[in-house]
């Protein structure tokens, strides 16, 4: 066999490994009658948002996106399926949350730093803080409250925690006084009955979060979770009120969620050997 023959055959089992790795985490046997949601319309986002990671509503069918590699705020405009703006806010980093407060954008960083927008066509005017999360909370999402406070969602450790514990919390922090409450706010608790509806057990598959909202008419929590796709709904006390199992070939890679003003539900997939996208959402 030539040398050529055999690169051939390593570059091709090279790739199915890729493909199998990229799909084996929410690969299993969906059950279609647990099945409580309708997609109401699908856009396919361009090469540009293929890592979008966290996405709110800003008006006029328009939805405000970020993805993790560069400090760059996408428009995303629904009529005409393309991007309309581009804003840089920073430089390359792994940004995960998008939240709007008081007519401000927020991006978080995984690391634990906040950025806030003051001005898109100004990128000088951004102010940057340190929340005193680090890498290894690894912050997924960020949410803004009717009281004027950032709610954030650690995915991997909690604060002074070795380990994800026996929840997940959820932290409140004070823009105006640049001060993050230690204690959480709320607790996801994995003994929650709500979790039997999942086809696991382990801590660590059950939630996995990677972005989350607050409902603009109920004020329920909304979490959503990338691996075993789901979306979990909360009341303020972090109690579960209800697990919607989302389908992989439709979920393949959940990083985003918002609302508009009337509820509506967006949730963005990254590309994942397919194009990134944003789905209307209507809950059963």
């Amino acid at each position: 066999m030539t040398k050529w023959a055999v690169g051939i055959i390593i570059a091709v089992l090279t790739l199915v490994g890729l493909v199998y790795y990229l799909h084996k985490e929410n690969s299993y046997d969906f059950d279609e009658s647990m099945k409580e949601y309708e997609i109401v319309q699908k856009w396919n986002l361009p090469n540009p948002l293929d890592e979008i990671s966290g996405m709110v509503w800003m008006g006029n069918d328009r939805i405000a996106c970020i993805q993790d590699e560069d400090g760059i705020i996408f428009i995303f405009d629904l009529n005409t399926s393309e991007i309309v703006a581009e804003y840089k806010f920073g430089g390359p980093g792994d940004y995960e949350g998008l939240t709007l407060l008081n007519d401000e954008l927020w991006v978080a960083e995984s690391n634990g730093k906040l950025f806030r927008v003051r001005d898109l066509n100004d990128p000088e005017k951004t102010q940057e803080f340190q929340t005193g999360f680090e890498y290894k909370n690894n912050i997924e999402g960020i949410a803004a409250t009717e009281e004027g406070n950032i709610l954030i969602l650690p995915k991997d450790r909690n604060l002074n925690s070795t380990g994800d514990g026996l929840h997940d919390a959820i932290y409140l922090y004070d823009p105006v006084e640049d001060k993050l409450n230690k204690e959480p706010y709320l607790t996801i608790n994995y003994d929650d009955e709500a979790f039997k509806v999942l086809p696991v057990t382990e801590p660590e598959d059950l939630i996995r979060p990677s972005d989350l909202k607050i409902h603009p008419n109920s004020g329920d929590i909304y979490v959503l979770g990338a691996q075993i796709p789901k979306l979990l709904i909360l009341d303020n006390e972090g109690k579960i009120k209800k697990i919607y199992l989302l389908k992989p070939r439709e979920f393949y890679q959940p990083e985003g969620i918002c609302f508009s003003p009337s509820g509506r539900i967006f949730i963005s997939n990254e590309a994942k050997g397919t194009d990134a996208s944003i789905l209307e959402v209507k809950l059963n």
